[in-house]
């Protein structure tokens, strides 16, 4: 529709929204199905999906960047294909079809999306690294209250928590504080304004936060009448729970809890030690593929790290011996400080 108005950024801004969607999320949570070792059928089906996109991608790229879609249609299409058109531009734009929507896939994804994003913002408020293991996340949705196992499932993952629930009231994630905005209220209400404070400290802070958040009006009863309040007439002032992290955004409130006890550091250390070796394999040029040894000299708290976590990181850095001790001098190594503790590290590729 955009082209045929003759408005090329429009298209451009939608195919860069869906360009975002596809590598940031879709590619991004399919990275253990495609890197799996089993050619099962979910291992199938991640690719199929992932190719039936990148070629209608390409048709629809074909106006914008003519060059770079006619490589990735010879790369997906022609040199695989004999029977294929022999170019981009000698095939028809892809048009979608509206049978095919799932608009309940499309709800609880984007709720699904939409929880993961603050719950990482109020991660990241509170300083609390993705890689660090929490107990929980709660969070609250007003009406739209409601994911299916595999989108909690997702949101786990995403927040890299052990257990996520709703909760029915937003109290039990922040205490709220209602103010009124005294450059707007002050002028309309003059001396009757410090009756106007009192009234608003009367009522449910909960139930005026909401009424604010949804951009409708608050009402009052003042010198025994109503009064309205526009949303923008009021301050909302939030507070996080006890041992809580907590963000907002577009009605939905995600608390994370922020107690780290000695079981989810000692996981958090092990990620840790993980993220290290796999960037370590990228220095060394290692194929992704490739079966390695890792060797590690560390300070005590690291050592029982290694030790009770040593399968975990085994399986994540394709590990096929973890071993205390030096490495040989023709691995390679490199030293780190994980929380202030020592770590030397060295792999080599298994022949």
């Amino acid at each position: 529709l955009a082209l045929d108005n003759s408005d090329p950024f429009a298209a451009t801004i939608r195919i860069e929204a869906f360009l975002d969607d596809l590598t940031n999320w879709y590619i991004r949570r399919s990275r253990r199905r495609f890197w799996k070792s089993e050619h099962d059928s979910d291992k199938n089906t991640a690719y199929a999906t992932l190719y039936h996109v990148l070629v209608k991608f390409a048709r629809l790229l074909a106006p914008f960047v003519p060059f770079v879609s006619e490589i990735i249609y010879q790369n997906l299409v022609a040199s695989v294909n004999q029977d294929a058109l022999g170019s981009v531009h000698h095939t028809t734009w892809p048009e979608a079809d509206p049978d095919t929507i799932d608009q309940g896939l499309l709800t609880q994804m984007s709720l699904a999306r939409q929880v993961a994003s603050v719950g990482l913002s109020a991660r990241n408020t509170a300083g609390l690294k993705v890689r660090q293991p929490l107990s929980r996340a709660l969070a609250y949705a007003g009406r739209k209250q409601s994911l299916d196992e595999e989108f909690v499932s997702i949101v786990i993952d995403e927040l890299n928590v052990k257990a996520f629930q709703f909760v029915s009231d937003p109290a039990e994630l922040v205490d709220y504080r209602i103010l009124p905005n005294n450059k707007l209220l002050g002028p309309r209400f003059g001396a009757e304004f410090p009756k106007l404070r009192l009234a608003l400290e009367a009522e449910d802070a909960g139930v005026i936060a909401a009424n604010v958040q949804a951009g409708n009006p608050v009402t009052l009863e003042l010198n025994a009448e109503k009064v309205d309040l526009a949303p923008e007439e009021l301050l909302v002032q939030t507070e996080p729970a006890e041992g809580l992290a907590v963000a907002a955004d577009k009605q939905v409130t995600v608390a994370i809890d922020s107690l780290i006890t000695p079981e989810l550091r000692g996981e958090g250390l092990a990620r840790e030690v993980v993220r290290r070796v796999q960037a370590m394999r990228k220095e060394a040029d290692f194929d992704i593929a490739d079966r390695i040894t890792t060797w590690y000299q560390a300070d005590e708290d690291l050592v029982e790290v290694l030790s009770d976590w040593s399968e975990y990181i085994q399986s994540e850095t394709l590990t096929t011996e973890l071993v205390q001790g030096d490495p040989p001098p023709d691995a390679h190594t490199r030293n780190h400080s994980i929380d202030d503790q020592e770590l030397l590290l060295g792999i080599k590729q298994n022949l």
